[in-house]
């Protein structure tokens, strides 16, 4: 006779199974949690090469839908062709503009790396061995200015040359001893640095290629894999698990999308707006400066201040003068980007507050640097949109208006009816309730206090 078990019986089994791993989990992880990170930094470690393809593929996403539904998809149907995503529509047509789409938007990649290293680098590397040669010029100009302006205050001009004696004297080293060595042109540096990193460098090179091939693996299928992650989804879940999941998933994807390309449009075009205004005000080295705005501006809030201190700390070095009209137009060019450029790339795409745009990237940033700064604005909003969905289900659940307005003038909620802090009545009405709760509480604890002082004199 064969024995079945009952459901109970499976799903207790389950829960168990379940209760334990999490346990052995939670153990390895308060125990022994460096060999584990050290375990998950091997592992990030191997899969770099398709980490970098994916995110490759992620950045290069929006490019490539752009290039199908602008140009290729009207070209197909003006020839009677119909590519659309319909289960009708021609498959080998299809796959013919995908690949078409695949080829323009490597090319436009291919592209701009190419610029990058072959027009942009040549030119910062030279405009930072010429800062580095030209530092005692830059530190003279610097003392005589200094001179002139406190000429009258020698006690504040010996404390303010102290302080750029040890800033410059910092800021040499930095060049001459750990920067200049790594720039092309050092023969013996290259081969030292070369014979030590040889395998590193060959293993960059494979996870560079690994990830080229994997994105365009992952912009030829992202259909598929998006069609297969639904179908998991319903096989698993019930419906409206999977459809909160799905939707879910959407929302990430496009808040992340939605931010990360964003930022790096609106920074690029920054850095061009950056260059061709440094070109026109005829400041220094308007590359390296352009360069280091358009990057820094990548970082939400803190960015255009991080880009703009450090153009202008540079060109203190060659001309305050021409410092002070870098900031001027710094602020004014960060003024158009904030109210016009950036909304208009942008928009909405996180629904974050100033306040909580700040914490997120203080948060994350000191989490993990860098990279932390950049993603930590759309993971926040992502936690704070599931809050947000978690807290409107329960109001709803509970027959309570989701509606943050209803809330501002609320004086507390009583049988389902909103009373408002206008109205007076309700007011001290809500004051007596919360004093004579308090006064409850206040002698509760009291008897409890007193009884337990009773049973300890008993005992004694």
């Amino acid at each position: 006779m064969k024995m079945k078990p009952e459901k109970n019986q499976v799903t207790w089994g389950i829960t168990i199974f379940v209760m334990c791993v999490c346990l052995m989990l939670a153990y390895y992880v308060i125990f022994d949690g460096k060999t584990i990170a050290k375990n998950l930094g091997n592992i990030v470690d191997s899969l770099s090469g398709i980490i970098i393809g994916i995110v490759l593929a992620f950045i290069l996403i929006p490019l490539m839908e752009g290039i199908e539904h602008r140009i290729l998809i009207p070209i197909y149907k003006k020839r009677g062709i119909d590519v659309s995503m319909a289960i009708s529509a021609d498959k080998k047509k299809r796959s013919q503009m995908r690949k078409i789409s695949i080829l323009i938007t490597m090319a436009i990649f291919l592209f701009m790396a190419y610029s990058l290293f072959r027009v942009i680098i040549p030119q910062l590397v030279s405009s930072i061995r010429e800062i580095a040669n030209n530092l005692p010029i830059y530190i003279k100009n610097v003392d005589d200015y200094s001179n002139l302006f406190l000429a009258n205050n020698p006690e504040l001009q010996q404390i303010i040359d102290s302080q750029l004696d040890n800033y410059y004297e910092t800021l040499s080293s930095y060049l001459t001893q750990k920067l200049l060595p790594l720039l092309p042109g050092n023969v013996n540096t290259i081969v030292r640095y070369a014979s030590r990193s040889f395998i590193s460098g060959i293993k960059i090179v494979f996870d560079l290629v690994v990830g080229f091939i994997v994105a365009i693996y992952v912009l030829n299928s992202k259909e598929r894999f998006t069609t297969r992650g639904k179908k998991m989804a319903y096989a698993v879940l019930k419906e409206d698990a999977a459809n909160e999941l799905i939707s879910g998933f959407r929302f990430v994807n496009y808040t992340f999308q939605g931010f990360i390309g964003g930022k790096l449009v609106d920074s690029l075009i920054i850095g061009v707006i950056c260059y061709i205004g440094c070109m026109m005000l005829k400041i220094p080295y308007p590359v390296l400066i352009s360069v280091i705005v358009g990057v820094t501006n990548i970082i939400p809030f803190f960015g255009p201040y991080i880009g703009g201190g450090m153009g202008a700390l540079i060109l203190v070095l060659i001309s305050p003068v021409k410092a002070l009209v870098f900031l001027i137009f710094v602020i004014v060019l960060q003024q158009f980007d904030g109210n016009i450029l950036g909304p208009t790339i942008l928009g909405n795409s996180t629904g974050l507050s100033s306040f909580w745009v700040i914490f997120a990237i203080t948060l994350f940033g000191g989490l993990w640097g860098v990279v932390g700064w950049l993603v930590g604005v759309p993971i926040f909003a992502v936690f704070y949109a599931l809050v947000s969905r978690i807290t409107n289900v329960l109001l709803t659940r509970r027959g309570l208006s989701v509606q943050t307005n209803e809330y501002t003038d609320l004086a507390y909620i009583e049988n389902g009816e909103y009373k408002l802090l206008s109205d007076k009545n309700n007011t001290k009405h809500n004051a007596r309730k919360n004093t004579s709760a308090f006064k409850k509480l206040f002698h509760f604890n009291l008897n409890v206090k007193k009884n337990n002082k009773k049973s300890n004199d008993t005992k004694k």
